[in-house]
């Protein structure tokens, strides 16, 4: 994401607008709070302490959830990422049973192999119960 065109795109478009109005309205919202706990608590009121604190860490969680908002990439999350993973990723093996597949991972990695094998000889010592039909 080095092109001008998408780093403007990220930055103006209609979601990080949302947030940037979300965060510009969060954030001093959170320090008045912060300022009013401090003052109750300076007052006599122990509780006051804890919301003194909560309400800067409450700014903080927006700065981070604002700065995970802009950067991710809607079109790698959820169905639109899957469709995506779909269309440009490798190419699903055909299902035939997979056996041309599961030989060629056998092949590689000699520990799957003989993993394979004990699974196959549990399958025919197991009860007609389990076995698929």
């Amino acid at each position: 994401m080095n092109e001008p065109g998408k780093a403007r795109s990220r930055w103006l478009s209609r979601r990080a607008i949302i947030a940037h109005v979300a965060l510009v309205i969060w954030v001093p919202g959170c320090a008045i709070a912060t300022r009013w706990q401090v003052g109750i608590a300076v007052g006599g009121n122990s509780l006051g302490w804890v919301y003194s604190v909560m309400w800067p860490t409450f700014a903080l969680f927006a700065v981070v959830f604002w700065w995970y908002l802009i950067h991710d990439d809607p079109d790698s999350l959820g169905s639109r990422g899957l469709k995506r993973m779909v269309q440009d990723g490798p190419p699903i093996p055909e299902v035939d049973g997979g056996s041309a597949y599961i030989a060629q991972a056998e092949a590689e990695d000699p520990e799957l192999a003989a993993y394979n094998a004990y699974l196959e000889s549990l399958s025919k010592t197991a009860p007609s119960s389990w076995q698929r039909r």
